[in-house]
């Protein structure tokens, strides 16, 4: 990349001194322009091409979240990459910025090499698709002058492609079949399933068994046309099957009369033979002339042998009276219904529902009858009023008040005890509207509280309890204080019936929280103190991460441009210097990041997302944070990951801080040209990471303080080595939150090595 490209890139930044890093980072390869808002950004991308934006988020007046969505909304500038880059690091931005339609995410202090790595792949990819869009509207050309058909569907059914032809046959234009599923879109339901099979043949390689099929198809205006195909696939460089090509003609008049009659048929057979009850057919004298394999599964015996028997065979002794009854009920009312008892094969008896109607059957009028078993809803029954009988006799006999509550919201039952309670008689409540019992006040909240679980239960989330504290009118007068306990009640196919509720008096207690109510605002007062210095305590701690970090933003990267000689050549001296700034300005960033962890870690303000991770990529990006000072120490950094390994629940921005400051003491603590080991490895049903080093050792009574916040092992070494003593500190507090374990082997002289377990969360594919 010696030469400049042909590429135009825009830098959108209100800092001029971001812009001017940037650009220093860029323009040795690239056409660089800058703007510092986005409606300046918008104007330039209107007037001129633009290949590539990198845009800031924290922007007067329109932020970059803003500027990236209209970017990618417009049809001129939707494919036009953006990089965007800003000093926020939370996965909340980062959703934010993907949502937006970012391309790349990266988060302020930059790297160099990183900027000029993202924007090559992200230039290439779109160097790629403008060359693939060129050829396809070269291709389009050719496929349109076509007199047939022809379609090229994706491996999954999706429509890459459709020439003239084939648009105008269907009323769609080429973008509105594009990217759609042709199946769902223009194959009739009753074929989707045919349809399918041939193209899962064709994907497989079986073109022999598919290279002819026909099939309908509708148009936009619902018209249904038949088509006559011949298919074949396109294959990959390495010979895989990418795309299905079809050609076809339209056959619609020679063939639709023979689908109509194949499809009635096969219509009729497919909800006869897949119907959920049992299906019999009988001529008028009671014999059966077919029946589904349901029926034979319901009675037992063979579909041949039904065929051979009687509805006498069938129905219980008691009920062969009722045959004639039936077909004289059907007659006059085209339909009827009843339940019956059946005996099986076996000589058991099953309680059933039939439902008889008059058809036509090859040519002839016959019965069809639906026959249902309802053993279970029978049972059901007899259960319901077992039940029914046991919750009188429990809500008869409680301190509480049970009582049940229609939908319309009046008492359908109350039990005796609200005599006591209230006053009042279950046969006199039953008769009281809400505005008789309760205050104005809580008629509102009941409600408003039932209107809410209509809403609720339209959403399928209506199955919860709710409690409310309430007051009641006495017969006498007076108001007495009730808590009410309140679940809704279901039936077995999940429809809403009424309220169970039980409801008790309150009074003592409520006159104990008045009491306690007094001495708590005197509380409050004192208290209400301590929240503003606490909030001055974190408005504080949340500044100073900004102001800290933002100017460490350029003191990282203009070091790198001057260390890495971007600016100008170095002598030895003044490289060793640079070496020594940006190693400096390591430390005071993980210092910094340490000491802001703990101030929040203390207010208790800090959150933690645990996601699905790789133990692998958090280890890997910790020890590429640290391969500068490796490096300069001639480290080994040795990886031992078990392949396979399982999958953890971690948060991605704390989970790091963890791991800096065990290998942060390792890089530290090791001789030159020594080796550091990382292990990671499935141990009984954990993640077991093992950090080793071959460095000073910690003494075997020093061990257990090695993790209290602020301690170090012995003031000369650490002044030596430098370090705050809160690196291990932290990593305890991290280990805590992930349910995770960390320990210390060592021996004075001899090397540490730390281990840290995790739980598993699942296996990794």
């Amino acid at each position: 990349m010696d030469e400049k490209t042909g590429y135009k890139i825009l830098i959108v930044d209100d800092d001029p001194l971001n812009v001017k890093l940037l650009e220093t980072f860029l323009s040795k390869y690239h056409a660089v322009r800058g703007a510092y808002s986005g409606e300046e950004a918008l104007e330039i991308l209107e007037s001129g091409p633009v290949d590539l934006v990198i845009l800031d988020i924290m922007m007067p007046g329109m932020d970059g979240y803003e500027v990236c969505r209209r970017i990618k909304s417009s049809e001129s500038t939707k494919f036009i990459p953006v990089i965007i880059i800003t000093a926020l690091s939370s996965k909340d931005d980062r959703i934010r910025g993907i949502e937006a339609g970012a391309d790349e995410f990266l988060v302020k202090p930059i790297d160099r090499v990183e900027v000029l790595t993202r924007v090559r792949t992200l230039l290439k990819n779109k160097q790629l698709y403008d060359e693939l869009k060129r050829e396809k509207d070269r291709v389009q050309n050719y496929l349109d002058v076509a007199g047939c058909i022809i379609v090229a569907l994706n491996r999954d059914g999706t429509v890459k492609l459709a020439n003239k032809k084939c648009c105008q046959l269907l009323g769609y234009t080429e973008q509105e079949l594009e990217g759609k599923k042709w199946i769902e879109l223009v194959i009739p339901e009753e074929e989707r399933q045919k349809v399918s099979l041939v193209f899962e043949n064709i994907s497989d390689g079986n073109l022999e068994s598919a290279r002819i099929n026909e099939n309908s198809i509708l148009t936009r205006a619902g018209d249904e046309r038949i088509i006559h195909w011949n298919n074949s696939y396109l294959k990959d460089s390495e010979g895989n099957i990418t795309e299905i090509l079809s050609s076809g003609s339209d056959v619609t008049e020679e063939r639709i009369a023979t689908i109509k009659l194949q499809t009635s048929e096969s219509k009729f057979r497919a909800l006869f033979e897949n119907a959920a009850d049992a299906i019999i057919i009988f001529d008028f004298d009671c014999n059966i002339i077919d029946v589904n394999s349901v029926a034979s599964d319901l009675f037992g015996y063979p579909v041949d042998t039904l065929r051979q028997m009687t509805q006498y065979d069938l129905l219980a002794s008691e009920f062969n009276d009722r045959c004639q009854e039936i077909l004289a009920d059907a007659m006059d009312n085209k339909f009827s219904r009843f339940e019956v008892t059946c005996e099986k094969k076996d000589g058991t008896r099953v309680p059933v529902e039939m439902g008889v109607r008059i058809i036509e059957y090859d040519g002839n009028p016959a019965l069809l009858s639906n026959v249902r078993d309802i053993s279970e809803r029978k049972n059901a029954e007899r259960i319901l009023r077992e039940s029914e009988h046991k919750f009188r006799i429990l809500a008869e006999n409680a301190n509480d008040v049970i009582w049940t509550l229609s939908k319309e919201g009046k008492f359908t039952y109350t039990s005796p005890s609200v005599f006591k309670l209230r006053g009042y008689t279950p046969e006199e409540v039953a008769l009281q509207s809400f505005d008789e019992i309760f205050p104005p006040e809580y008629v509102n909240i009941l409600q408003n509280a039932m209107d809410n679980f209509r809403h609720k239960l339209l959403e399928g989330k209506g199955n919860y309890s709710e409690t409310f504290e309430l007051e009641q009118y006495h017969k006498d007068g007076s108001i007495i204080w009730t808590e009410a306990i309140v679940n809704p009640v279901f039936d077995e196919e999940g429809d809403f019936q009424f309220f169970l509720g039980a409801t008790r008096d309150i009074s003592e207690r409520k006159k104990a929280e008045e009491e306690i109510s007094l001495y708590t605002e005197e509380l409050a007062k004192v208290n209400e103190e301590l929240k503003t210095l606490e909030r001055m305590k974190d408005e504080f701690i949340s500044n100073l991460s900004h102001e800290l970090k933002t100017p460490l933003i350029s003191i990282k990267g203009y070091s790198e441009l001057v260390h890495d000689e971007v600016l100008g050549p170095l002598n030895s001296k003044q490289k060793d210097a640079m070496k020594t700034v940006l190693d400096k300005y390591d430390h005071l960033s993980f210092l910094m990041d340490s000491l802001i962890y703990m101030s929040i870690v203390k207010s208790g303000k800090v959150k933690y997302r645990l996601d699905p991770i790789r133990i692998e990529d958090t280890l890997t990006k910790v020890v590429d944070y640290f391969s500068f000072r490796s490096q300069e120490k001639n480290l080994l950094i040795v990886f031992d990951f078990q392949e396979h390994l399982p999958l953890m629940k971690g948060d991605v921005e704390y989970l790091p801080y963890l791991f800096r400051s065990i290998i942060d003491n390792a890089v530290k603590f090791s001789p030159n040209g020594s080796e550091i080991l990382i292990r990671a490895f499935e141990d009984n049903e954990n993640i077991h990471v093992v950090v080793a080093d071959s460095g000073i050792g910690i003494p075997k009574n020093e061990i257990d303080n090695i993790f209290e916040r602020f301690y170090q092992i012995d003031a000369s070494k650490s002044r030596k080595y430098g370090g705050s003593g809160m690196g291990l500190y932290v990593s305890k507090t991290i280990t805590d939150i992930h349910n995770g374990d960390i320990w210390v082997e060592s021996n004075e002289g001899s090397g540490t090595t730390v281990h840290v377990t995790f739980p598993v969360l699942s296996r990794s594919k």
